[in-house]
């Protein structure tokens, strides 16, 4: 009989922390960017992998592979760079037994990009994050973390933002009135509680 355990291990590939002084430009600096950056396309990516326990009906193993796309205009190169990924998380226990959405910090990675040639595209990995967790949604569920949110960014050779980006509703609405706080959000730790309320 396929009988739940009273406990869960997390299995989690946790990234490399780099804590990036960056700011935002001012008119001048960004004249100098969209030099060195001309037409630069940037994407975020999270390719999401559900495979099942051997042995269990309810248990499976989430396979996470962040990745940021980057292209450079098709007449200009584009200067060495860097990027920041996190990933955040959700406890499946306390959201399918109690209702209370408890979200994770689960890895906070930072990248360089070397120097794009025109019209050149480049896919930036970053490591891959990998859990079990419970799939049964209902009070029976043991507890895992499951993917909920994204956070990205990507500076120049001096720190200044190129490109920030998140997939959570409440943060993007919260950085559109106080974009300063980007950097807070970016130098998050991993295993750091993450709220979606702000004040």
């Amino acid at each position: 009989m396929d009988r739940k355990p009273a406990l869960l291990v997390v299995l989690c590939s946790m990234a490399a922390l780099i804590t990036i002084p960056a700011q935002t430009p001012d008119k001048t600096a960004l004249a100098e960017l969209a030099k060195k950056y001309p037409a630069l396309r940037i994407q975020a990516k999270v390719g999401k992998r559900n495979k099942p326990v051997p042995g269990s009906s309810f248990m499976k193993t989430m396979i996470l592979t962040p990745e940021i796309v980057i292209e450079s205009a098709a007449t200009q190169p584009v200067a060495a760079a860097s990027a920041t990924f996190l990933l955040v998380t959700m406890e499946t226990e306390a959201k399918y037994t109690r209702g209370d959405e408890q979200l994770t910090v689960a890895t906070n990675e930072s990248l360089e990009i070397p120097a794009l040639p025109k019209g050149q595209r480049r896919n930036i990995e970053f490591a891959p994050l990998e859990s079990r967790y419970d799939s049964d949604r209902d009070s029976t569920n043991i507890g895992g973390q499951v993917y909920k949110y994204y956070i990205m960014a990507v500076f120049s050779d001096d720190r200044q933002f190129l490109h920030f980006e998140t997939n959570c509703p409440a943060l993007a609405k919260h950085l559109q009135a106080k974009p300063d706080e980007r950097l807070k959000f970016l130098g998050m730790k991993p295993g750091e509680k993450f709220r979606t309320r702000f004040e």
